[in-house]
């Protein structure tokens, strides 16, 4: 659906929409790969915190959002220590890379700084503010680039611009020797050949999530 015409699926109550913004925690869910995936909404506002807190008590994770242009507020750090305090694992989404004065990289250091040094991006985007027009896929090493009017997201799978190709090499290294820490025989492997697969990647990303060692970043619009 669509919040600015009154269909969403998740913020669609008479006061929601009469104040542009998200009130009450909303369920809603979706089948993936034969898996259903319970999903609680939750508003962003600091004033409707209580409704993080009881999605946050009986949630298994969490995608904390954070905006490209506002960077870690208060109400991003309130959710932070409802979920430190549960120990459950979780993601973080950078929104808004659409946005004037969007900055991934500045959004990302003060997560670290202020949230958890143990945060790893696993994709980067391809342009910031009006021209964000795609993402870079650490695991996978391609670049997204999104078809133009897309409001869904629909992209074509191309090899990664060459202006981006050492700021890809440095953050997929990063991304590599982290996860290769999470485990012996993985930390062996990439010593060894320096390299480990995008399979194995995946697996150690899930198992480092699932002890908290390790917090995905993501981005988009």
């Amino acid at each position: 659906g669509n919040v600015d015409e009154g269909h969403s699926l998740t913020m669609h109550t008479a006061e929601e929409l009469a104040h542009g913004v998200s009130i009450q925690l909303t369920p809603a869910y979706a089948d993936h790969e034969g898996t259903k995936v319970n999903l609680l909404d939750t508003p962003g506002y600091l004033d409707f915190t209580g409704e993080a807190l009881s999605a946050v008590r009986v949630a298994d994770a969490a995608i904390i959002v954070v905006s490209a242009t506002s960077g870690v507020e208060v109400g991003t750090e309130k959710v932070w220590e409802y979920c430190e305090a549960r120990g459950i694992p979780r993601i973080f989404f950078v929104s808004m890379m659409d946005k004037e004065h969007a900055s991934f990289e500045g959004v990302y250091q003060q997560i670290k700084e202020r949230l958890t040094d143990k945060a790893l991006p696993v994709e980067i985007p391809v342009g910031e503010g009006l021209d964000f027009h795609g993402i870079i896929n650490l695991f996978s090493e391609k670049a997204h680039i999104y078809k133009k009017g897309t409001m869904t997201g629909e992209y074509d799978e191309e090899d990664i611009p060459d202006e981006y190709k050492d700021r890809e090499s440095q953050w997929e290294t990063e991304l590599q020797e982290t996860l290769a820490t999470t485990d012996e025989k993985l930390l062996e492997a990439y010593l060894e050949g320096g390299h480990i697969s995008r399979e194995e990647a995946i697996e150690a990303m899930a198992r480092g999530m699932a002890r908290t060692d390790v917090f995905p970043v993501f981005c988009g619009a």
